[in-house]
């Protein structure tokens, strides 16, 4: 939330980071950080995956729906080629889901690094237990139900809720699950291609693991709390108006039919 879908650049553009960190630990802002150092787009797979183009849209549910059942090698290079299909021209994944999806990723992108942002457990559990109260109500898919790139919501829950209990053994992100994504990384991750990485601690740790110079610019800061409830606040208002509309075109539809059966009816 708080950030618009990212377009890719030209074919060929050189895919170099995996951004592992669980969701509220940074991501958005190492978003933009990888932006500037890398100088390509990321795709952050929470936005490209609920707000950005169809396909994206649609290749997302496809990819969250098959990596649980995941057993063949066809499957897997089924999995390979949609990951491609959505990653080329970007220099960088970002955010759930695919940092839930981190050695999947490893396969197609063999010489990538993974950068998992982190943060103290206290500060992390109260950022993710404030989005969790916004995005889990019952009622948000029911709501944003008539936005055409909103109704895809429904769908990414109840995949994104398998593979978290695939991966972690939690139904969704839970206090405990940001340390056991993180012991998972260290588990199918080369020491030497894991990489901890705190957005608080600026430029000079993150362009020393990527091998840059630190830029002549201030660091950037993005999807504070309040950013967040307004992005939700301007889907309930929409989901709202949307709601609207479609009730006065189905009472349209009642009068206007009904009015012909009398007329047929004398």
């Amino acid at each position: 939330m708080g950030q618009a879908p990212s377009q890719p650049g030209p074919a060929g553009t050189k895919f170099r980071v995996i951004g592992a960190g669980m969701s509220r630990t940074g991501t958005k802002t190492l978003n933009e950080a990888l932006t500037i150092l890398l100088d390509g787009p990321v795709h952050d797979s929470g936005i490209q995956s609920l707000g950005g183009p169809m396909h994206h849209q649609r290749t997302w549910v496809e990819i969250m729906e098959l990596a649980p059942h995941c057993r063949s090698f066809s499957d897997e290079k089924k999995m390979d080629y949609l990951f491609s299909s959505i990653l080329e021209g970007y220099v960088a994944t970002m955010d759930c889901p695919a940092a839930t999806l981190t050695p999947e990723l490893m396969r197609v992108y063999p010489d990538a690094i993974v950068i998992c942002t982190t943060r103290s457990q206290e500060s992390w559990w109260k950022s993710m237990e404030y989005l969790n109260d916004m995005m889990g109500t019952w009622y948000l898919p029911l709501m944003v139900l008539w936005l055409r790139k909103s109704q895809i919501y429904g769908i990414w829950r109840e995949r994104f809720q398998k593979i978290m209990i695939w991966r972690y053994g939690d139904d969704k992100i839970l206090e405990g699950t940001k340390q056991k994504h993180e012991d998972h990384l260290r588990q199918v991750v080369p020491p030497e291609k894991l990489f901890w990485y705190n957005v608080s601690e600026g430029w000079e740790p993150l362009c020393k693991i990527l091998g840059v110079p630190v830029p002549d610019q201030p660091f950037p800061h993005n999807n504070n709390k309040s950013e967040a409830r307004k992005v939700y606040r301007e889907h309930i208002i929409a989901g709202l108006a949307s709601w609207v509309f479609m009730l006065a075109i189905i009472t349209m539809a009642i009068y206007y039919a009904s009015s012909w059966m009398r007329r047929w009816a004398v």
